[in-house]
């Protein structure tokens, strides 16, 4: 988790190389996801909601990211992790709702 929140010491190339693979398997599943979504179809009034409330989960996303960053130095890891586990889940939600195609009217 140090290397998500950039707050840890120096390490071992070896995990530096476990950090990559691990981002390079993220961005391909990434594609994969986002290839899937693009069979599906929405409606244009749930991808205009899902846009709305992207832009107040970009509020409440950087208020749960300082909360965490706090608990970080506090020693509780707890806030972090809630904060990143909400933040991929909602990029998954945006991502979806971005490349489906539009439900004919």
């Amino acid at each position: 988790m140090l290397a998500v929140f950039g707050s840890g010491e120096p390490q071992s190339l070896a995990t530096n190389l476990i950090y990559i693979v691990a981002i390079i398997l993220a961005v391909y599943i990434f594609i994969k996801f986002c290839s899937w979504a693009k069979g599906f179809q929405m409606s244009g009034s749930v991808k205009k909601a899902i846009f709305i409330l992207t832009g107040v989960a970009l509020v409440g996303l950087n208020v749960l990211y300082a909360v965490g960053n706090a608990g970080v130095r506090a020693g509780n890891w707890n806030g972090a992790f809630i904060a990143l586990a909400v933040a991929i889940a909602w990029v998954f939600v945006f991502a979806f709702a971005l490349m489906s195609e539009n439900k004919p009217e």
